[in-house]
């Protein structure tokens, strides 16, 4: 039991730990597709998707911790299955966006620089993109100040002023290489977020079914133990209970004899008494003609 509720603690920190990831990605994926943004006329539009979906798994993060906390607290089968279930096609999906982003983040020197040149060769059209690239990198041009040889003026973003010292500079890398390395930085980040929470799914997991075998044996421990309580207390029940010997009483027997005529009047002695006694002479009378 006491396994039991320590499996039970860790589940909980796990859901609050997994309440406050979801938090996390969903404050640094907006972030990363800002500085995506900030600079995505140079960059491959498909770096962006990773983050979009890192963004969405930040969302079932949060309602996924509701499972996380009610099915151990409360014990439901049903509740840790779906818990796990729901963990572990979080666990593919992650690690899928950090396979993603590895896949990108070899992908993208080709394309950007593809594109950079592109814009490059249109300079005067994209001036404005150039100029905030030039200005946060502090770059000039494509591969330096040199690009700008052919051409009639270079744009005041290739100049760092220092205004202390009333003196100016021209940034002689160019933005290629600052590039790439400010694009891979994002993707190396996508990699990691991945990569980090598919281990934190797989930990979950693994806590998770950990608690639900302890608690399986536990019930089952339960349903043993009350099934012999049960049985101790019938056997003392039983025990307990003395035997009653009912003792039959017999009853008076009925008088089921016909009665005799001793015991009933005859009709003639009734009726005899009924009447009024005869007189001598008529006795005489009556037992002469009987006679005959």
């Amino acid at each position: 039991m006491a396994s039991l509720k320590l499996k039970e603690v860790f589940c909980i920190l796990h859901s609050l730990l997994l309440f406050i990831s979801g938090l996390i990605l969903l404050t640094l994926s907006p972030y990363l597709l800002f500085k995506l943004f900030n600079h995505y006329a140079f960059i491959p539009s498909n770096s962006v998707g990773p983050f979009f979906v890192i963004f969405f798994l930040g969302i079932i993060h949060l309602f996924v911790t509701w499972l996380g906390i009610k099915g151990p607290t409360r014990e439901h089968n049903f509740h840790i299955v779906l818990f796990m279930i729901c963990t572990f096609i979080l666990l593919v999906c992650e690690f899928s966006v950090g396979v993603w982003s590895v896949i990108l983040w070899d992908e993208i020197p080709i394309a950007s620089i593809d594109l950079m040149t592109k814009l490059f060769e249109n300079f005067d059209n994209n001036k404005k993109q150039w100029s905030k690239l030039q200005n946060k990198l502090h770059c000039c041009g494509l591969d330096g100040s040199e690009h700008f040889n052919g051409t009639k003026f270079m744009h005041p973003t290739c100049f760092s002023t220092d205004s202390l010292n009333h003196t100016t500079a021209i940034f002689k890398e160019g933005c290629k290489k600052p590039l790439l390395k400010y694009t891979k930085s994002i993707m190396i980040d996508g990699v990691i977020i991945g990569f980090a929470c598919s281990i934190f799914q797989a930990l979950g997991i693994f806590i998770f079914y950990s608690f639900f075998k302890t608690l399986r044996e536990a019930r089952t421990e339960r349903v043993a133990r009350m099934a012999a309580t049960q049985r101790e207390m019938s056997t003392t029940s039983a025990g307990q209970i003395q035997p009653q010997i009912y003792v039959p009483v017999a009853a008076a027997p009925l008088n089921t004899a016909a009665p005799t005529s001793a015991s009933m009047p005859s009709t003639s002695t009734v009726v005899d008494n009924d009447k009024a006694p005869a007189s001598p002479p008529f006795k005489f009378l009556r037992s002469l003609l009987s006679s005959y």
